[in-house]
C-alpha cells in the first residue's frame, strides 16, 4: 500500500510520543515495503517501533516441534513494556502450511489464546490487514478486486469518519432499543438498555468503520431478513457456506430457525451460544460501498447493519462462544427511548 496511507493509520490510531509499539508481522516469505512504510510512520510520530517476527515456513517448523516450554513466561515478558500491539497481517494469524498432529496443535492453540489474551489487554491493539493474493485468496477474492477494495477502504479521512461515528454515537445513546424492518416487513426488536455504544475509528480493526454495541442477550426476538449471508462451517472455520435470501427467527436473543433447511442443520451444529446475537452495530466507511463476501470490510460498508452472533465478551456482553461472525443487511429503524 501507499506510504500516505500508514501515514493516516498512524494518526488515526492514536499512537502517542514515547509510546513503544510492538509489531507482530504475520509475513509470508519475505520482508515487504508494508513493514517498512509502518515502521517509518511510527518512528514519525515519535513512537518506537519493534518487531516479532511471525515467518509463515519458520512458524510452521517451530510448532512442529515446539514442547510445553516453547512458549513459556519469558516470552510473554517481551510484550510487557509495550504500550500498542499492531498486527500486520500479510497471512492469516496462526494459519499454517500443514496440519500438526494434536498433541502440538493443542500447543498452539495454548500458544494463540494467551497470545491474544496478552495483546488485548494493551492501551491499544490494532489488526492491520496487508491485501496480499494469500489474504484475497482466504476470502475466496479476486487478488486485484481485493486489493481494490482493501486500499478504498482505508485510505480515507480518518477524522472526518471519527466524527461521523460520535455524532451517530451521541444520537443513539438516548435509545434503550430498536426494532429493525427487513424484507417483507419482517421485524426484530433489540433490546440494549444502559450498555453503550463503541466506535470503531482507526484504533482497533483495519480497515475501521463502525458503531456497535452489545444487545441485552436474552432480549433479542422477532425474524430478520437477508439478501446474502456467510457462515463458517463448524468443522473447518477456513471453509465457509453462503445462502441467499435468508429469513432467521430468533427467540429470546437465539436464532432458532430459518427458512432454509441446509442452515438450519448448520444452526443446529453451531449450539446456541454460537447462534446468540450479539451485536448491533452500523458500517460507517465511505470507501466501501458495495458487498463482497469479506467480513472485515462488509461490516464496514455505509449505510448497512450488521447483527453480530457468536461471542461478545470483548465489547461489554456476557456471551462467551467459540467464534464471533457478522451477518450484513439494509433495513428500517425505528428506535425506543
Amino acid at each position: 500500500m501507499k506510504r500516505d496511507t500508514y501515514k493516516k493509520i498512524v494518526a488515526a490510531s492514536g499512537i502517542e510520543t514515547g509510546d513503544l509499539v510492538l509489531i507482530q508481522y504475520w509475513m509470508n516469505d519475505s520482508f515487504s515495503e508494508d513493514i517498512a512504510f509502518l515502521q517509518a510512520e511510527i518512528a514519525a510520530a515519535g513512537a518506537t517501533p519493534v518487531m516479532v517476527v511471525q515467518n509463515l515456513m519458520i512458524s510452521q517448523l517451530i510448532n512442529e516441534n515446539a514442547t510445553e516450554h516453547t512458549y513459556g513466561d519469558k516470552f510473554f515478558k517481551l510484550y510487557e513494556d509495550a504500550d500498542v500491539i499492531i498486527d500486520l497481517m500479510e497471512r492469516p494469524v496462526g494459519v499454517l502450511t500443514k496440519p500438526l498432529d494434536p498433541e502440538k496443535m493443542g500447543l498452539l492453540g495454548g500458544y494463540m489464546g494467551r497470545l491474544f489474551q496478552t495483546c488485548a489487554s494493551k492501551k491499544k491493539m490494532l489488526q492491520l490487514r496487508v491485501p496480499t493474493e494469500v489474504m484475497a485468496s482466504k476470502e475466496g477474492l479476486d487478488p486485484v478486486d481485493y486489493k481494490n477494495r482493501m486500499e478504498a477502504a482505508m485510505d480515507i479521512d480518518y477524522n472526518s469518519l471519527r466524527q461521523e461515528c460520535e455524532n451517530l454515537r451521541e444520537a443513539n445513546s438516548r435509545f434503550s432499543g430498536v426494532t429493525i424492518k427487513t424484507g417483507d416487513n419482517y421485524s426484530l426488536d433489540i433490546s440494549f438498555g444502559d450498555r453503550s455504544w463503541d466506535i470503531d475509528a482507526g484504533d482497533g480493526d483495519i480497515p475501521c468503520g463502525e458503531i456497535n454495541i452489545a444487545p441485552i442477550e436474552n432480549l433479542t426476538n422477532g425474524k430478520i431478513f437477508f439478501e446474502k449471508i456467510y457462515l463458517p462451517d463448524p468443522e473447518n472455520p477456513r471453509a465457509r457456506h453462503d445462502f441467499d435470501k435468508v429469513v432467521l427467527s430468533v427467540n429470546e436473543g437465539i436464532i432458532t430457525s430459518s427458512n432454509n433447511e441446509a442452515l438450519n442443520s448448520l444452526i443446529e451444529k453451531y449450539g446456541p451460544e454460537n447462534v446468540t446475537v450479539c451485536e448491533l452495530g452500523f458500517g460507517m466507511n465511505p470507501g466501501v460501498t458495495s458487498l463482497c463476501g469479506c467480513a472485515v470490510l462488509d461490516e464496514k460498508m455505509i449505510g448497512t447493519f450488521h447483527l453480530g452472533i457468536g461471542d461478545n465478551t470483548m465489547f461489554g456482553g456476557t456471551n462467551e462462544a467459540d467464534f464471533h461472525n457478522d451477518l450484513i443487511g439494509h433495513g428500517e429503524y425505528i428506535w425506543k427511548e
